[in-house]
């Protein structure tokens, strides 16, 4: 929903810039980058001068409104520089006295859904939207070890409503049960009751978070009682209670899964915050300060071992080295990518840069005379036929080709027939054919396509009683990465295509043998169907996108080994355990020696 803003001007300490007279603290420490949202303006100061990343921002604050039982819109939003990259962060939920007015004008147009809340309380609480925003982020960050601090308030009690307006009214309302308390979902579901009071004690525990707040209770006070409620894999902790044994502080700290830590209004914000972060949440979560390692500053280069050192320089050069070899590979990537991009464009391509890519394929194929056909018509000012010729022996092949999201039409398979039948009218001659070259399904990942069967079997029987070859812009591009990876021979490809019906791809010097029938580590077994195997002779096995060969060093027949296998003899032949992973029902191919 598109009712929530977002994003706020970004403010830290490692951006800060020195103003006349005064020393800018320095950033000792990048990690963790802490974020104080309406927390005093010491409690940055201080964490900042002991070296720590902090950003400072808001979430907003509550404004007057005359008090009535309509509703107004929520206006405001919170400034939250940077927060979704934070590792840390601290809230101060306490609200004081409403501004006088809103900052800002509404949000939405009148009749676009928006957050409105009711007046009888005679103020607005606009830190609902902000805490809209931010709950997904806070979310994320928690889940990935981050420690959020919240300083808790009562709950305002407001009634929200999601509505549409006009002239003033709203309409379409729907009941929005959320409050400034949703900025996060580990306290989202927090039972957050009114209660008040000034007297306060720890639990009785060793934890070091429980040792620190019981310095801090007095002088403070609470404006609610807290239950966390159950977690199916850990409860919430009591940390400090109200003279009638309510829970005014808890925490769920858990390391590297998250930590929430919530706490009545300290007196004493800054110093607090200041113990916190330089003896507690170093200890609870030590993944977020990597600079308090046990002894990590004797590896400071004026503490360093002098070998050490040699050696990190020596680092930093195979480092240098590393990135000028990297960047050339990269150039070396993008030139490729220039050079043969074509080849993916026979997978996603229609129309003229598909009919460009199929030329280029049939070029890579051995092909001496591809005609481009659309070229040589436009340039006579003649209407489009065919997109392509070959006439590099008799039949010349006729080839249309066309990019699709579905599957052919008879209309798609058959043009190419049908310019056929035109070329042989006009040329007097009967040794013209078509091909077809459909990219179908061309939004889906090639082995998401239906493959087996792109062509109807009527368009197949229909194609074979008139001399017309069908195939798939896949069956072409797996021919040409096959043809280059393999180095097959181009005499052995072209002849594919002269074919008519569904033109296979497997190239005229493989000879099928059979299929996988069993599959071992490093073997398996394929009953032959078709010809012999010979020890040593050169196998091919067929994958979803690759032929992969191999020698067959070894051949073994019932357990026996044999020089050579025929029909019907279930044969074992070695796999190199490190190659693809064959599977039972591949076709196995005999390779002709050149």
């Amino acid at each position: 929903m598109a009712i929530f803003s977002k994003q706020g001007r970004e403010r830290s300490a490692a951006t800060e810039q020195s103003v006349e007279g005064e020393s800018v603290p320095q950033l000792k420490y990048p990690k963790p980058k802490v974020l104080f949202l309406d927390l005093p303006e010491s409690a940055s100061t201080v964490l900042r001068a002991k070296g720590f990343n902090v950003s400072v921002g808001s979430i907003g604050r509550p404004y007057k409104v005359a008090k009535s039982s309509g509703y107004q819109a929520l206006i405001g939003e919170g400034d939250t520089p940077n927060h979704t990259e934070q590792d840390i962060v601290v809230i101060d939920l306490s609200y004081g006295d409403p501004a006088s007015s809103p900052q800002g004008e509404k949000h939405r147009p009148a009749g676009e859904p928006d957050l409105w809340g009711k007046c009888d309380k005679g103020f607005i609480d606009p830190r609902v939207r902000t805490a809209f925003t931010l709950q997904h982020p806070f979310d994320r960050i928690h889940s990935a070890g981050g420690v959020f601090v919240l300083f808790a308030d009562r709950k305002t009690g407001i009634e929200i409503q999601i509505a549409r307006s006009s002239d003033n009214n709203i309409y379409d309302e729907r009941p929005c049960m959320r409050d400034v308390w949703a900025i996060l979902s580990e306290v989202a579901d927090m039972e957050v009751r009114d209660d008040h009071g000034t007297e306060m004690q720890s639990v009785k525990t060793d934890s070091p978070l429980v040792r620190l707040l019981a310095e801090f209770l007095a002088g403070g006070h609470f404006t609610c009682t807290l239950n966390g409620g159950y977690r199916s894999d850990g409860n919430w902790e009591t940390l400090a209670v109200s003279k009638f044994g309510d829970p005014v502080a808890v925490a769920r700290c858990r390391a590297g899964h998250g930590s929430v830590i919530v706490l009545p209004q300290i007196q004493d914000k800054t110093r607090f915050l200041s113990e916190l972060f330089t003896t507690v949440l170093p200890e609870t979560a030590p993944h977020l300060f990597p600079h308090i390692e046990r002894g990590k500053w004797t590896h400071r280069p004026e503490y360093e071992l002098p070998r050490i050192l040699e050696i990190k320089a020596k680092q930093r050069e195979v480092e240098k080295k590393a990135k000028q070899d990297i960047r050339l590979l990269d150039e070396e990537l993008a030139r490729e990518r220039e050079a043969n991009g074509w080849v993916h464009t026979l997978l996603i391509g229609t129309d003229a840069e598909l009919v460009d890519a199929v030329k280029k394929a049939l070029s890579v194929l051995g092909f001496a005379k591809v005609i481009d056909v659309d070229a040589e018509r436009d340039r006579e000012g003649k209407s489009r036929r065919e997109d392509l010729q070959i006439a590099d022996q008799s039949p010349t092949l006729i080839v249309d080709i066309k990019g699709i999201g579905g599957f052919p039409s008879d209309e798609d398979a058959f043009q190419a027939d049908k310019h056929a039948a035109i070329r042989m009218r006009e040329q007097g001659r009967t040794d013209i054919i078509g091909l077809s070259i459909i990219n179908h399904q061309r939004y889906l990942p090639p082995l998401d396509r239906e493959n087996a069967m792109p062509f109807r079997k009527e368009l197949i029987d229909a194609s074979e009683e008139r001399s017309l070859g069908l195939m798939t812009a896949w069956d072409l591009y797996r021919c040409v990465t096959n043809f280059q990876r393999l180095a097959w021979k181009s005499e052995h490809v072209r002849p594919l295509f002269y074919k008519k019906g569904r033109i296979s791809v497997v190239p005229g010097h493989y000879q099928f043998i059979g299929k996988v029938a069993k599959v071992w580590t490093d073997k398996f077994g394929v009953v032959l169907e078709q010809g012999e195997l010979k020890r040593g002779e050169l196998i091919a096995v067929e994958f979803p996108v690759t032929f992969e060969e191999a020698r067959a060093d070894s051949l073994r027949v019932r357990d026996q080994a044999v020089d050579s296998a025929s029909i019907g003899d279930p044969v074992g032949v070695p796999w190199d355990a490190e190659a693809l992973k064959v599977r039972e029902g591949l076709r196995v191919f005999r390779v002709s020696s050149p």
